[in-house]
């Protein structure tokens, strides 16, 4: 049994990512790009809005790290160093809902071939450890949603982030989880680009809050039920391995949401 178990009134919800999970943006001054990060960012409004419905013991846990991608998050490596492995980490973690949210990182490394080989994450690649962290996270009875990145504009469109957001709807689809559509929705809003940051990488604060919109509906939809359940009663009433087994069975109907 998780630790949510004991974590009587609540429900608690990990975000797991890149600088973008973080809340990084990329500012001018005195002409120069500077990297900052905004408390503005989609996982701090994202739990504004999950308080605003359902309280304030649904608690959101952002644990992003800059620069990372998908595979550092697995073998707890490079930027998620801190963390042990994904397993061990599930087997500790608290958390009723997991978010992940990879992809940028997997493909600024593939297109530049800047780190060790073993560490270079192709599309296929991609998609197997995304199907691991799901599973393992399952397991340990966390219900989980899967992200898409956002666009990326300028020199970074490049890097190809196309085939990353394939791969996660594919994946998505066949492990009948929700998906959070960001990709695509943000590049049919008119003159998208304006509302990066300067980098033309990471979000502004106001493209934050329309991906946490989506993020906070997507959540809403499938897991309204257990999250009321959850604040409403005390957990160890209801595992979270219970839990898991009822959203796949009633919640996950589909496994995505059009965008």
């Amino acid at each position: 049994m998780s630790l949510a178990a004991i974590q009587d009134g609540k429900y608690i919800i990990e975000a797991y990512g890149g600088s973008s999970t973080k809340g990084a943006m990329a500012v001018r001054k005195d002409g120069k790009l500077r990297a900052t990060l905004t408390k503005n960012n989609e996982i701090s409004q994202l739990g504004q809005m999950l308080k605003t419905k359902y309280g304030a013991n649904v608690e959101i846990v952002n644990k992003g790290e800059l620069s990372a991608q998908s595979k550092d998050l697995l073998q707890g490596r490079y930027f998620y160093r801190k963390n042990k492995s994904w397993r061990e980490e599930m087997a500790a973690s608290p958390a009723d809902l997991i978010l992940l949210n990879f992809a940028t990182n997997d493909a600024r490394h593939y297109h530049f071939k800047d780190i060790e080989p073993d560490y270079i994450v192709s599309p296929g690649q991609y998609r197997a450890i995304m199907s691991e962290l799901i599973a393992v996270a399952q397991q340990y009875g966390k219900a989980v949603i899967v992200q898409e990145p956002h666009p990326l504009c300028g020199r970074a469109e490049k890097w190809n982030v196309a085939p990353y957001v394939a791969q996660i709807d594919n994946l998505a689809q066949a492990d009948d989880v929700p998906l959070v559509r960001q990709y695509q929705r943000i590049q049919e809003i008119g003159n998208w680009q304006a509302m990066m940051s300067p980098d033309c990488i990471h979000p502004s604060e106001a493209l934050y809050q329309i991906k946490a919109q989506e993020t906070f509906r997507v959540v809403d939809r499938h897991y309204g039920p257990q999250i009321k359940a959850a604040i409403n009663a005390p957990s160890a009433a209801v595992p979270p391995s219970s839990r898991a087994a009822t959203d796949r069975q009633g919640g996950n109907a589909g496994g995505q949401d059009a965008g």
